[in-house]
């Protein structure tokens, strides 16, 4: 038996492994073309071999392999997701660093990285399957210096990254019957840091929202920070409107705030007392005051399908 080049597995060299659990790991320049467009070819050559060196680097680092570099794109393993997400953080703050003391269009180059675990088929030195197409996808739906990854992927991370993570949307893959929830994960951890200090100074009481549907109460606090709203009984509260999804939104409470994730297809509409209606979609809101929450449809304070909230911050 040999050492493959990926972590803890060992195999023959005319064996094919199948159902390795694996993070598989992307991570492409954004804007490459442009940047040739500006520099030129053998300067830009030059600045994508320089980041390309960075992220071989880093993932060697953090217990990586790289498995191949197609053009601007890297591709990459771990064995652990927990390093994978480190390395992701390492590899944005590395290029951004290496990007400020370059001259002219190079200093706007950054990258996108997305990663996703799951089984994969190892043949040699190259991996395949699904988990392989899901990273592939999620990488491109991250814009310049974002990190993505799926919810499956994010339970596996230690709480203090899944900590610093946000919903960006449910997006629909081409041969998968499900929606994938994808995720961010904050990498300027340095800025999250300073914010909760900050907030923590600015306030001695816990934060309490309560919130009423039908004749159900629910209070949302540090010791029950999430409630979940949507037409599916997995939710905490389950509205029956029809144009309200399965998982349609959810409320945490992250530091001293209370935030209203949108998830869903219609739309959460948001009705604080004495504002203006907003309708967040695929997005997120925090809440402040009282007011009524409605699933997929303008909210009205007399419907038994909306949410009523109040909040002590």
């Amino acid at each position: 038996m040999l050492r493959s080049r990926f972590p803890g597995v060992f195999v023959s060299q005319s064996t094919v492994q199948n159902n390795i659990s694996l993070t598989i790991l992307f991570a492409d320049i954004a804007g490459s073309t442009r940047l040739y467009e500006t520099l030129g070819d053998a300067a830009a050559r030059r600045v994508v071999a320089r980041v390309l060196s960075i992220l071989h680097q880093v993932i060697t680092q953090h217990g990586g392999t790289v498995v191949k570099t197609i053009g601007d794109e890297v591709m990459s393993v771990f064995a652990d997701a927990g390093q994978a997400a480190l390395a992701s953080l390492e590899m944005q703050r590395s290029v951004l660093q290496a990007a400020s003391s370059e001259e002219n269009g190079a200093r706007r180059i950054s990258i996108r990285v997305g990663f996703h675990s799951g089984p994969v088929i190892r043949d040699g030195d190259d991996v395949f399957g699904d988990t392989v197409n899901v990273a592939a996808r999620v990488v491109a739906q991250a814009k310049a210096q974002q990190v993505l990854t799926t919810q499956r992927t994010l339970s596996l991370l230690p709480p203090q990254l899944r900590s610093t993570s946000r919903f960006i949307d449910r997006v629909r893959l081409k041969g998968k019957e499900d929606e994938l929830e994808i995720h961010e994960v904050i990498w300027d951890r340095e800025s999250l840091t300073d914010a909760e200090f900050s907030s923590a100074r600015r306030s001695d009481e816990p934060a309490l929202l309560r919130i009423r549907f039908r004749d159900r109460d629910v209070e949302l606090s540090q010791s029950c920070p999430l409630v979940r709203l949507g037409r599916g009984r997995e939710n905490e509260i389950v509205v029956s409107d029809s144009r309200a999804s399965r998982l349609h939104s959810r409320i945490e409470l992250r530091r001293d705030k209370f935030v209203l994730i949108d998830q869903s297809i219609n739309g959460t509409y948001v009705l604080v007392y004495g504002e203006r209606e907003v309708h967040v979609r695929r997005d997120e809101l925090p809440l402040r005051g009282s007011g009524v929450i409605s699933l997929g449809r303008p909210a009205d304070a007399d419907s038994q399908e909306c949410i009523h909230f109040y909040c002590e911050s």
